[in-house]
Formats: C-alpha cells, structure tokens, sequence
C-alpha cells in the first residue's frame, strides 16, 4: 500500500495553531515538517509494526508499507503526527530569547517571561507524556507475547 507523506503532514498541521508554517515557502515547510515526522517516526519504530524507515522514499514522498487494516493507518498517523508536536514545540522550550527573558527578568508575575517558560515547558511534557501513552498502548495492543521469554 502506497502511503504519501501528506497524510502525516496534514494530521501533524490540525493538531497545531502555527500560522507562522504556512508563511514560510512550500517547498522549505515540507523539508521542515518532513524533519519533524522523520523524528518521530525514529522514536516509534521500535514498537511500529510497519518497517516505515526502509519503505520510506524521500523522492516521491511515500511510503510502501503492508497494513492490515486502515484502523491500523489511522492509529499510526495518528501516533507520528503527535511525535510531530513533540519535536515541534521543543525548540520552543529552548528557544534562546525566551530563556534570556527569563534570566534577566526581576519580577515573576503572570505575565512575565519565566511564567511563559515555564507554560511552554509544560506543554512540551504533556506532548512528551501524550506520545509515549500512545506508543504503549500501540504496542500494547499489537504486541505478541509469544515472543517473550517466560
């Protein structure tokens, strides 16, 4: 089964707010976001029923996988794409205006820089911990237990 690249951008882009994306020139947001789904694809491979790392063809923007089902598509995507999130909002954490602001700021108010650091970083772990539930209980259920040793 041929499967475009497109569907993981367009399940990553609903699941965000950024305006700033669809600024930037097609053809540099589409290297941008193909680099966010090739992270995520790399933190979920090792529990992925699919081989989407070999089956990948960068050329044509595909991937030429074997599926089951498309439950199993649509449960995927939706895994990789919030990798997607994940690998988008971290530079957001560590952006260094940010952390300048909140190093020379001497009053923490609601407002102030530190208070959005620390916004920001709890919305990174929230994206972090929303990933890893999910690839647990892919692979909770798609495991074989037959292939551990008890």
């Amino acid at each position: 089964m041929i499967i475009s690249y497109d569907i993981f951008t367009g399940a990553f882009l609903s699941k965000i707010t950024e305006y700033d994306i669809l600024s930037i020139e097609e053809e540099a947001r589409t290297v941008i976001i193909d680099g966010y789904m090739k992270r995520a694809i790399s933190q979920f491979q090792h529990i992925c029923h699919c081989d989407l790392i070999k089956s990948a063809d960068d050329e044509n923007r595909e991937f030429d996988i074997e599926l089951t089902e498309d439950d199993d598509l649509t449960e995927i995507v939706d895994i990789v794409s919030e990798g997607m999130v994940v690998n988008w909002m971290k530079p957001y954490v560590y952006k260094q205006e940010i952390l300048e602001m909140t190093l020379n700021t001497k009053d923490f108010t609601t407002y102030s820089p530190a208070e959005m650091i620390h916004r920001l970083g709890e919305a990174y772990e929230k994206a972090q911990s929303d990933f890893t539930q999910m690839m647990r209980e892919y692979s909770f259920n798609h495991g074989d237990l037959t292939t551990l040793h008890l």
